[in-house]
């Protein structure tokens, strides 16, 4: 008895979290689950989305619109983030935030929401998910979308679908998906400076920080999801643990997410 009363519980919290995240669209999101559909369209802060209503899209807004994983956790870490955004937009530079595992854009919208001068580099390999990341903000014009993955080196990768789809993993490959590195992503328009990178791709960070690591030298922010607890014994965080730990980052936790700073 105690087991289904913590079931309940637990279901009614989740859905007063959606509710509060998505507002009156809440109702129409629980009516196009009921009714089996595809696809449905919801508010959140900063605009409507289109997401899938069986899938875990719900989940991933709850966590940055509700649970504000990529808020910043600290008034002295805020204004140091702040003013190395005033700084870049004082001189001239459009500062640069890459979105590395963008599934179906929650992240890249929070992220406009909070530097809404910044231009963000949204990269996501799954082709549903990039299905929708293009409908939700391919009309924003500070936004560029790579369908890729992205990695210490260009080339290819294999996808690698398990259940949802804030689950796809990529391994090397001869051919198939293609690799972006940070240096491209940072580049994506002109006159920019790196400024955030978040990163949340299911393990391949074991690839993305083996090699070519010169743009941690001019980011101020990290966010990066590990990913050990998924898959035990297979080290995916080593690599980024040694990369980040010479490097003047002050460490935070969000959520999931671990924050690495510049103060």
């Amino acid at each position: 008895m105690s087991g289904l009363i913590g079931r309940i519980a637990g279901r009614a919290q989740r859905d007063w979290a959606d509710l509060a995240t998505l507002g009156p669209s809440w109702f129409g999101y629980q009516a196009s689950r009921l009714a089996g559909r595809r696809e449905c369209r919801v508010r959140v802060a900063g605009g409507a989305m289109v997401i899938r209503p069986a899938d875990s899209d719900v989940a991933t807004i709850r966590q940055v619109f509700h649970g504000k994983e990529y808020q910043v956790p600290q008034l002295e870490v805020d204004r140091a983030i702040g003013a190395r955004y005033d700084s870049l937009l004082a001189s001239g530079c459009t500062p640069m935030i890459v979105d590395a595992g963008a599934n179906i854009g929650a992240a890249s919208r929070w992220f406009r929401q909070s530097y809404p001068d910044a231009h963000i580099a949204a990269i996501e390999p799954d082709p549903a998910n990039f299905a929708l990341l293009k409908r939700n903000l391919a009309a924003d014009a500070n936004v560029t979308l790579f369908a890729a993955a992205i990695g210490a080196t260009p080339g290819k990768v294999a996808l690698l679908v398990e259940g949802d789809s804030w689950a796809t993993q990529t391994e090397r490959s001869d051919s198939g998906t293609p690799v972006v590195t940070m240096a491209a992503a940072f580049s994506a328009v002109p006159n920019s400076a790196p400024f955030i990178a978040k990163i949340d791709i299911e393990g391949f960070e074991s690839d993305l920080f083996a090699d070519n690591l010169g743009w941690l030298d001019d980011v101020i922010a990290v966010y990066i999801e590990p990913h050990d607890w998924r898959f035990p014994g297979r080290h995916t965080s080593r690599s980024f643990q040694r990369a980040m730990a010479p490097l003047d980052f002050h460490l935070f936790m969000v959520g999931e997410n671990l924050l690495y700073v510049r103060l």
